[in-house]
């Protein structure tokens, strides 16, 4: 028998930009907290559409269309509302954004406030060509400003790299980004006889997620392996870049394009990744990002398909462990096919990636974190 509604601990967790079904607010820290069947789960963030209530959770929209400078406005408006209806016992705040806000009604509310620190927001900054110099000076001043309010009870990193960057956000638990699904069994296998390949590039498609360079690499690999394919599926945030990506892949009948200017939808993501016979991840080495384990790392580990990965000592060791992978110099059209080919002589899974890829293995932590403020 279910708990009583009435008697549930109601919970908020705010976004702006993501989505509603996002894949840490959502699959991960919602339903975490949804299994225990002790909270009252509410949620905000993105949607296209007025959203229904589902799997638990009451939804509200906090970006209804394009992230345009009234509708950001307007999210503001909308997460006030929004707190004041849901009036939590607990706040996770998943932006910088509406940390004011929060700030300001913690103790007219008489909430916690947990800050789910999802990026370094100050040096991804320099990942964002479309911003001068002014821009970023502003976004900065206001980065820093919302940070810095006071009343966050604790912090939860999305990275560990974090923890070093951004010593001044304690208390704080570790929550890395790991697979929140199950791990496909997957016996070790080569591709020696393969004479054609699939890649996918997928997520967030920017210039610094290195989408250029890895269309690259295909069009030289595609030169020795003509019948190979290269999926780009993923949300463009910068309208600019998306017509640059069109254009690269209307010159390659063997480049497909599922992208768009708004998220889209996680499993579609994955169901992509589980077609693969490599995901690739070819970054640009870029201080921002050298310190991170992206999410897609986990996801193919976890769904069986090895990777090819930018230079990069942690991310090479991490797939070393079980031969799930290797990095290539994705700058270097020579390089990149000689250090292939030698590559895909091996074995790929020889070793079973485990519990320690999943995020079931940290939301024993996480729980109890919560229930440590109740």
């Amino acid at each position: 028998m279910g708990q009583n509604q009435a008697s549930k601990i109601p919970i908020l967790i705010a976004s702006s930009l993501k989505p509603l079904k996002d894949t840490r607010a959502w699959e991960k820290l919602g339903i975490s907290l949804r299994e225990t069947n002790r909270y009252d789960l509410n949620i905000i963030g993105f949607s296209k559409k007025k959203p229904e209530n589902q799997d638990g959770f009451k939804c509200y929209p906090s970006i209804n269309g394009k992230s345009s400078k009234r509708e950001r406005l307007l999210s503001q408006i909308r997460f006030l509302k929004t707190l004041l209806q849901v009036r939590p016992k607990i706040l996770i705040c998943c932006t910088y954004e509406y940390l004011k806000i929060a700030s300001f009604f913690k103790h007219i509310l008489g909430f916690r406030l947990i800050y789910d620190v999802q990026e370094n927001y100050l040096a991804n900054l320099e990942l964002n060509p479309s911003l001068s110099t002014f821009q970023k000076a502003k976004a900065r001043q206001i980065i820093r400003k919302s940070e810095s309010v006071k009343g966050i009870d604790f912090y939860l990193l999305a990275e560990e790299c974090y923890a070093k960057e951004m010593p001044e956000k304690k208390p704080n638990l570790i929550l890395e980004n790991k697979f929140s699904g199950k791990i496909v069994p997957k016996n070790p296998f080569d591709y020696l006889d393969k004479k054609a390949f699939h890649f996918l590039i997928s997520g967030t498609i920017t210039p610094a997620f290195g989408t250029l360079e890895g269309i690259r690499f295909f069009n030289s690999i595609s030169k020795k392996y003509p019948e190979s394919t290269l999926q780009i599926i993923g949300h463009v945030p910068l309208k600019s870049f998306q017509k640059t990506i069109e254009i690269e892949a209307e010159k390659h009948s063997g480049i497909s394009l599922k992208i768009d200017s708004n998220p889209i939808d996680h499993q579609l993501i994955l169901d992509e990744i589980l077609k693969a016979d490599f995901t690739l991840l070819p970054y640009q080495n870029h201080p921002a990002i050298q310190g991170k384990m992206p999410t897609k790392l986990f996801e193919s580990l976890a769904l069986g398909t090895p990777v090819l990965v930018s230079k990069n000592e942690k991310w090479e060791s991490f797939l070393a462990q079980y031969t799930a992978g290797f990095g290539i110099d994705f700058h270097s059209a020579e390089d990149a096919i000689s250090s292939f080919e030698q590559n895909i002589q091996q074995q790929f899974f020889t070793k079973s990636p485990g519990q320690e890829i999943l995020w079931s293995s940290q939301e024993e932590s996480f729980l109890q974190l919560i229930s440590s403020f109740l």
